[in-house]
């Protein structure tokens, strides 16, 4: 996961530097509002989320995230100040959510995998079924990856067959395992769509997807046997 970070106070932006080291992030670290909106031009869609702060020199936080929304690309952004008066003033230029400072280092950690949410899409490149984790188009499609993310699930698309699903949010990673073993050139996963009792087979070489009808008892029993398989993907 790659963050842009929008920060002109050296003190803030050297704990921010180390918390996304600690957790694994990649980052680019702006001191002003006319920064961040650079980095966010030249670097296109390489970006999962932009936390930005509102009282900086240049440019303010305010006025970037109106440059970064005229983007051909969405970035997830997070606005951030001690004043909670600003809330309203960033949410209407585009901001995401609302952060009040100090920000804790659990709860930005936990807002940062919130809001950095991605659906899966599967699609063929020459002889080889490719999976893709690609960002939301806009706001509507982060709150919906958001409340599925909440439900432990996330969506899938599968290009050219125009075929969407909702599977578990770990979901990619076991068929990445599965594909990178070779133990069988199909895997399964259920499709948690509400009111849906679906087992999903995917080919291991080629866009080509299955869904077979279970019963809902079927569907349970299943349902457990996965929950407790995608465990062994969770993030410590």
């Amino acid at each position: 996961m790659k963050i842009l970070i929008a920060e002109d106070d050296p003190v803030i932006r050297t704990i921010h530097q180390k918390q996304l080291t600690a957790w694994g992030y990649d980052f680019d670290l702006a001191v002003n509002g006319e920064e961040a909106v650079d980095y966010a031009q030249k670097n296109g869609g390489s970006y999962d989320l932009c936390l930005t702060d509102v009282n900086m020199p240049v440019m303010n936080g305010i006025e970037a995230i109106r440059e970064i929304r005229q983007g051909a690309y969405y970035l997830p952004i997070i606005a951030c100040s001690s004043n909670p008066d600003y809330k309203r003033c960033c949410l209407e230029a585009g901001a995401d959510a609302f952060l009040a400072k100090p920000l804790g280092s659990a709860g930005l950690k936990a807002k940062l995998k919130e809001f950095s949410v991605k659906q899966v899409v599967l699609y063929q490149e020459g002889e080889s079924l490719l999976l893709h984790q690609v960002g939301p188009a806009d706001s509507r499609e982060l709150n919906e990856l958001i409340m599925l993310d909440k439900k432990d699930v996330t969506k899938f698309t599968v290009v050219d067959i125009s075929f969407r699903f909702l599977a578990h949010k770990y979901a990619r990673d076991k068929l990445l395992d599965d594909f990178t073993r070779g133990d069988s050139i199909v895997t399964e996963v259920l499709d948690r769509t509400r009111d849906k009792h679906n087992l999903v087979q995917i080919h291991a070489s080629k866009v080509w997807v299955r869904k077979l009808s279970l019963s809902p008892e079927e569907f349970e029993q299943l349902r457990r046997e996965e929950d407790e398989v995608m465990k062994k993907y969770e993030e410590p």
